[in-house]
């Protein structure tokens, strides 16, 4: 069965640009719960400033899961695997290791997004290739330690300038070849860059394990011309299973996306 999960974001999260629900979490799970929501996405700058017993103890205070952790918020200290600088690319990979860390405590899944870094052009790219290839190999050695599933999120052209499409990620994944490494995709990006959304998540299926949904605008869903009635029939037929975390632009308010995307995503599932 699908279940819905909600991306929050903690609040060591400095940057105002984020597709996340913001504010105090005890009050944001006592919210989302009721809704109809199983579980929240954490997004995290930084995970050793954070009191991740207290966290832990919210969430199962309102008998919400946590199915993923986001590295997002890392781009506030500028991390990045393709980093010239040697000492920002170690520090990358350690960040990556603290989300592992915290995500091990809910036997959850980590994403890595824009901290995988841009390819430059020129002399520079095959370095920045194989600096990003360790890394993320890396990560998923690392993760297979903890029970931690690590994912890629293929990102639109206008957040980084490589894995853009979904099609690209399950090509880099497949090449990588690590056993732990899968891919997350996002509808959004997916509307941007992939030429049908329904079709590259049929061709994800080996490595699909986790979705995020957002409209074509990157509001809630329903707001947009993204036709969820035949994405959630791709994954239907894919026997997708997992979460699907809505990370979306919170207009035209936090509560209202959240119950704008559950009344939405809840009926065509069938839970409403």
């Amino acid at each position: 069965m699908i279940n819905l999960s909600y991306a929050v974001a903690l609040p060591d999260c400095r940057s105002r640009k984020m597709q996340c629900y913001r504010g105090e979490l005890d009050a944001i799970c006592a919210e989302l719960k009721p809704l109809g929501y199983d579980g929240v996405e954490l997004f995290a700058r930084n995970p050793r400033e954070l009191d991740q017993a207290a966290i832990e103890a919210t969430l199962k205070k309102h008998g919400l899961a946590m199915p993923e952790m986001s590295s997002g918020p890392a781009s506030e200290d500028k991390l990045s695997l393709t980093d010239p600088d040697a000492g920002i690319r170690a520090a990358a990979r350690q960040r990556l290791k603290d989300y592992v860390d915290m995500a091990a405590r809910w036997g959850a899944k980590m994403h890595i997004g824009r901290i995988r870094g841009n390819i430059p052009e020129g002399a520079g790219a095959d370095e920045a290739w194989k600096q990003m290839r360790e890394g993320i190999w890396e990560t998923a050695e690392y993760g297979q330690t903890r029970c931690v599933r690590i994912l890629l999120e293929p990102q639109c052209r206008f957040q980084v300038n490589c894995l853009n499409s979904v099609l690209e990620g399950i090509a880099f994944v497949q090449e990588l070849g690590h056993p732990n490494l899968g891919i997350v995709a996002d509808t959004f990006h997916m509307n941007i860059e992939d030429p049908s959304v329904p079709a590259s998540l049929m061709a994800a299926q080996p490595h699909l394990w986790h979705v995020h949904f957002a409209d074509s605008n990157r509001w809630y869903p329903g707001a947009g011309h993204l036709h969820f009635p035949e994405i959630l029939e791709a994954l239907r037929l894919i026997g997708y299973d997992g979460f699907i975390t809505m990370e979306m632009e919170q207009q035209p308010d936090s509560p209202t996306a959240a119950r704008r995307a559950i009344q939405t995503i809840g009926a065509l599932l069938g839970r409403l």
